[in-house]
């Protein structure tokens, strides 16, 4: 009987122990937040980011050279058209701000060149999310651009940079664009005419004919031909004849040739002392002017008026 009791004592003693020896510890009192993480830790502050509005894309434009036109070798048109697609979402003004040509690598300065204004356009604006083509026409004169006048060659290359400035009527500011275009075409010299020779011979009573021979040289890499020639001639600073003369002379590229206009001086109604000293003149001091029509084989300028005016001495032939 105490055996037994002693067996119960013990059995209920090993149960005690594995009770206490498999409990689960208590967990450690909570800190503050404060205590847990060190002063020297920040966390971060959370805020709203504000994203700022995507940037719509700047106009495309474009400069593209179209064609020429000349009304003397001297005074050239070029034009072009300006080219804009607006891909934003608000209709935009454009403004030329400045400009620049460059003929044959040479800068040109204000006065030699300038825009001109074409019909059709009181102002260069395009709608939002549209294109539109814009003319714009440049008047050269060639005979006061900077180097070129004595210069050799016998192409012009023209360079055309142009600053635009777009004006939004919704959204960003202004946004400007530079573009350029290049335009080459053969270049147009006038001929040259000479006196050569002044010959008089007195063919009737009142009647004198006068020849006077010049020569035509043509400084072009392309045939020329003179056309007409409207003529006025003075000796020693008397009127002595005018005339037109259908003539039509060929003259080879870089070429020249020999020629003449004959005259006939009616006296009339003049001094008979002039033509006195007229058939006595071994010199005379000359004046020939007037005007002649020159054509080409270049298309922007197939016909032109040539001015001249030539004076000097000269020994009269009988």
């Amino acid at each position: 009987m105490l055996v037994a009791k002693w067996f119960v004592f013990l059995g209920a003693m090993v149960w005690v122990s594995a009770s206490m020896a498999c409990r689960t510890p208590d967990p450690p009192s909570a800190l503050p937040l404060s205590e847990k993480i060190p002063a020297s830790i920040q966390l971060p502050t959370p805020q709203t980011e504000h994203l700022a509005p995507l940037r719509e894309a700047d106009p495309q434009i474009q400069l593209v050279f179209e064609h020429l036109e000349a009304t003397s070798p001297e005074h050239i048109t070029l034009y072009f058209v300006l080219q804009v697609d607006n891909s934003r979402s608000s209709p935009a003004s454009l403004e030329i701000s400045q400009y620049q040509l460059t003929m044959n690598g040479l800068p040109q300065h204000e006065g030699v060149v300038r825009i001109i204004d074409l019909p059709g356009e009181d102002h260069l604006a395009v709608g939002a999310l549209s294109s539109a083509r814009f003319p714009l026409g440049l008047l050269v004169d060639v005979s006061t651009c900077l180097g070129l006048e004595e210069a050799v060659f016998d192409t012009y290359q023209a360079r055309f940079e142009v600053d635009i400035v777009c004006t939004f009527v919704l959204g960003e500011g202004p946004s400007t664009t530079q573009v350029s275009a290049e335009a080459v075409f053969p270049r147009i010299r006038a001929p040259k005419l000479t006196v050569t020779t002044i010959a008089v011979n007195q063919g009737e009573l009142i009647n004198t004919r006068v020849k006077v021979g010049f020569r035509i040289d043509n400084p072009n890499t392309f045939p020329v031909e003179l056309a007409s020639l409207a003529y006025e001639f003075y000796g020693d600073e008397y009127f002595w004849a005018a005339g037109m003369d259908p003539m039509v002379r060929h003259i080879p590229a870089q070429g020249s040739i020999q020629t003449q206009v004959l005259m006939v001086m009616n006296f009339i109604d003049m001094n008979r002392k002039l033509l006195e000293d007229v058939l006595a003149a071994k010199r005379v001091y000359y004046r020939f002017t007037g005007e002649a029509a020159v054509l080409t084989t270049i298309a922007y300028l197939p016909r032109f008026s040539l001015d001249f005016n030539l004076a000097g001495n000269s020994v009269v032939m009988k």
